[in-house]
């Protein structure tokens, strides 16, 4: 699938259907564009189409479409969250990322820096543990549990149980989408219970998310806007939202 194709599976992850209009909108091109490529997803099996618009084909696809497909969404934006996100890491720390594409491109950035000294990263997610391997003073402590295949996440029992004996300094962690009455959310229920136990036990709760995640809401939340230090975003989050979030004490950092 090519880049446009791949914003249109994302646009139809986050809702029920989406018109043909609405996304000529969003991607700057003609409907009759926008109609051949949803006829392109629908002879790949990936969309249905419906008068006037589309949907995905699947439940499960409509709530975790697969994680390369995420990864490549506002990349470019990503990658400065991440880079931003990564001068919080101190030496000697012991620090949280979880699964998400954001956080992988904070992991990414940090392998990059020159001053990192015996740091301990506990990734839940597979994807970002064999990025952090190619740092020799990144030390990578992976839980146990289930490894999910549309995700690379790891979950379950054996997990939370991992969990309960840790003291973490630092949490990074990305959002199915963000809002200040909603809080956190995310679209898997394992995911959130997971999440919930992580804010639980951490001091410093970092969410790294683009300003798409501030148009958009999972299936349940996993954490209050309270319980929240610091958001890293891009210019394209919502400046009521903001505003908002600063005014109740958060941190709310731009990545330009």
């Amino acid at each position: 699938m090519n880049s446009r194709e791949q914003k249109i599976l994302g646009q139809l992850a986050g809702k029920d259907e989406v018109a043909v209009t609405e996304l000529s909108r969003m991607l700057g091109v003609t409907d009759v564009t926008v109609r051949s490529d949803l006829n392109r997803l629908a002879d790949l099996g990936k969309v249905a189409r419906t008068h006037g618009g589309a949907r995905l084909i699947e439940e499960r696809i409509r709530q975790e479409y697969s994680f390369q497909t995420r990864k490549s969404l506002n990349s470019v934006k990503k990658q400065k969250i991440g880079e931003l996100a990564a001068s919080f890491i101190e030496p000697m720390d012991c620090v949280l990322f979880d699964s998400s594409s954001t956080v992988l491109a904070m992991a990414r950035a940090l392998v990059k820096k020159d001053d990192i000294k015996e740091v301990t990263v506990i990734p839940t997610g597979i994807w970002t543990a064999i990025e952090l391997m190619s740092c020799q003073n990144i030390n990578v402590l992976l839980p146990a549990g289930y490894l999910r295949h549309t995700t690379g996440s790891i979950t379950g029992l054996p997990t939370n149980n991992f969990y309960k004996e840790l003291i973490i300094k630092k949490a990074f962690l990305g959002a199915w989408g963000i809002s200040f009455e909603k809080g956190l959310t995310d679209t898997h229920l394992l995911e959130v219970e997971l999440k919930k136990l992580i804010v639980s036990k951490t001091e410093d709760i970092i969410i790294l998310a683009d300003g798409s995640k501030f148009h958009q809401m999972g299936l349940a939340a996993y954490a209050d806007i309270k319980q929240i230090s610091k958001i890293i975003t891009d210019p394209s989050a919502s400046p009521d939202e903001i505003k908002k979030m600063r005014k109740a004490g958060i941190e709310v950092l731009i990545a330009s």
